[in-house]
């Protein structure tokens, strides 16, 4: 059976700030459309208009890594550096499987930085202090990689997916 080779972490990381910079780019158009909403919905009930926002700006990160993914497998920075994404099995991720990183990397990478922030920072604990313990939750998915024996990503390994070299075609 073959087992693809996972790839290596400098290339993962290299890949993940190229992936930084189109992901910010997906967040700038889809910062019109909650621009819009967070106008018509904050003069309703400001709550809610954020609520909103928040919906579009993951709703466009969600379809940016899903016509990705389901298209080719692997987004533009993945296949600039020769990475693919495979399942515990060795196969292509199933759109289960792909929602499932999608939500784990979220968790990590947003959402529990921003809770944690949120929660210090209302508790009067000086914003660097608050910043810093949010970078550290920030942190926590990729540096679990320096742990982990298949030096996967923390969102990766709850996923069931894998970065692995990609074979030139």
């Amino acid at each position: 059976m073959y087992t693809p080779t996972t790839a290596s972490l400098k290339r993962r990381f290299a890949s993940l700030v190229y992936e930084l910079l189109l992901t910010a780019a997906v967040t700038c158009i889809a910062m019109i459309p909650a621009g819009i909403a967070a106008t018509v919905l904050g003069r309703v009930w400001l709550p809610l208009a954020s609520i909103a926002v928040c919906i579009i700006i993951i709703g466009g990160w969600w379809l940016y890594f899903r016509a990705n993914w389901q298209r080719k497998g692997q987004t533009l920075p993945m296949r600039v550096w020769k990475i693919g994404m495979v399942n515990r099995s060795g196969q292509r991720p199933s759109t289960k499987e792909f929602k499932m990183r999608f939500i784990w990397a979220c968790v990590f990478l947003v959402f529990i930085p921003l809770l944690a922030y949120s929660v210090l920072h209302s508790m009067g604990i000086e914003p660097k202090i608050a910043a810093s313990t949010a970078l550290f939750w920030w942190i926590l998915p990729w540096g679990y990689a320096l742990l982990n024996p298949d030096r996967q990503f923390l969102y990766d390994a709850l996923a069931g997916t894998r970065l692995v070299e990609q074979a030139d075609k």
